[in-house]
C-alpha cells in the first residue's frame, strides 16, 4: 500500500485530521513536501486517531456489523460446502475419492464453527440468515467445484485482512458457554484457517488437473492476480485502489517498490507472492452476492 495516499484518503474523509496532528497551513505544507510526509507518518497515535475516526465513517465501522459481516461470509461457505457434499453430480466423485471428501467435510466443519462462534458472540445482534444460496453452476463437476471453493476462500481471506484494521484491539465479545474472546485476535485465527483451506483447494486442484492427464501451473499461493479459471474480480483492486490494490501489487509501506530490490532483482510474481492484499467490504459483497438469495 502506498501510506502517503492513505494519508490523503484520511485527509478526504476527515478534513479535521491534519489540523490535530498540526494547523492547517502547516499540515498543507507538510502534504507537499516528502521530508515532512515522513515526518507525519511517523506520528503513530495522531495517525492511528484520524484512522479511527476515517474508518468509523466507512461500511462494516462497528464491531457489530464487522461480526456480521463475517457471519455472512462463513454462512455461505459454509452452506457451499454442506450443499456441495449433499450435491447429486458429486456423488460419485466424492465416493470415489474418499480423502478429497473427507478434507471437504473437515472445511464444511470449520466454516460451520466459525458461523456457530460468530452467532453466538452477537446474540441477538446476529443479522438473519438469507433464505437460501444458488451454488448450482459449481458443481458440475470436481474441478468446476474446486474452482468456485478456491475463489471463496480466496475472497474470505481478503475480506478479513480488510476488516483487521477496523477492529480495535481491546474489543471483547461474550460468547455464551465459551465467556469474553477478543475479536481482533479471533478475526485473525480464523483468517489463518481460511488461509489454510485456500492453500489446500488449490493443491487439490493441481491433483484433479494432474489426474486426468492435464498440467495445472497450481501452487498453494497468489501468482500475480492470475485467477486461474476463477472470478477475476477476487483477486483485482478494490475501492480506492490505492488503499486496496490487487493481489498483482509489487509496492509495499510507503511506495517502496520491492522490484527495485534484492541481487538479483526480485521479480513482480515473487514480490506478489509475498503480500497478500485486504479487499474492502463493498467490493467482498459485490462479488459474492449473486450467489446469495436474501
Amino acid at each position: 500500500m502506498n501510506l502517503f495516499q492513505i494519508i490523503s484518503e484520511i485527509s478526504n474523509a476527515d478534513p479535521e485530521a491534519l489540523e490535530r496532528i498540526n494547523d492547517r497551513r502547516s499540515a498543507l505544507s507538510a502534504l507537499g513536501d516528502i521530508t515532512k510526509k515522513l515526518a507525519l507518518a511517523a506520528a503513530p497515535v495522531a495517525i492511528g486517531a484520524a484512522f479511527n475516526k476515517t474508518l468509523a465513517q466507512g461500511a462494516g465501522s462497528s464491531v457489530n456489523s464487522i461480526l456480521n459481516y463475517a457471519l455472512s461470509l462463513e454462512r455461505l461457505e459454509a452452506a457451499f460446502y454442506t450443499q456441495a457434499l449433499a450435491a447429486p453430480t458429486l456423488a460419485s466423485a466424492f465416493g470415489a475419492n474418499a480423502a478429497l471428501r473427507a478434507g471437504v467435510d473437515k472445511i464444511r466443519a470449520d466454516e460451520q464453527a466459525h458461523v456457530d462462534l460468530l452467532a453466538a458472540a452477537l446474540g441477538t445482534a446476529a443479522s438473519p440468515a438469507p433464505r437460501g444460496y444458488n451454488f448450482t453452476a459449481a458443481y458440475a463437476n470436481i474441478p468446476t467445484f474446486l474452482t468456485f471453493a478456491q475463489a471463496f476462500e480466496d475472497l474470505g481471506v481478503r475480506a478479513y485482512k480488510g476488516q483487521a484494521g477496523y477492529i480495535p484491539r481491546t474489543a471483547m465479545a461474550n460468547v455464551p458457554n465459551v465467556g469474553m474472546v477478543n475479536v481482533l485476535q479471533t478475526a485473525l485465527q480464523i483468517h489463518a484457517v481460511e488461509a489454510r483451506h485456500a492453500s489446500y483447494i488449490r493443491y487439490q486442484r493441481r491433483m484433479a488437473a494432474n489426474a486426468s492427464g492435464g498440467s495445472q501451473n497450481q501452487f498453494g499461493w497468489i501468482t500475480l492476480d492470475q485467477a486461474n479459471g476463477a472470478p477475476a474480480a477476487v483477486y483485482g483492486p478494490g475501492n480506492p485502489a490505492a488503499m486496496f490494490p490487487s493481489e498483482a501489487n509489487t509496492t509495499q509501506n510507503a511506495a517502496i517498490n520491492l522490484t527495485t530490490m534484492g541481487t538479483p532483482a526480485y521479480t513482480a510474481a515473487e514480490i506478489s507472492e509475498s503480500f497478500d492484499e485486504p479487499l474492502d467490504h463493498p467490493t467482498v459483497l459485490n462479488i459474492a452476492s449473486p450467489y446469495i438469495i436474501p
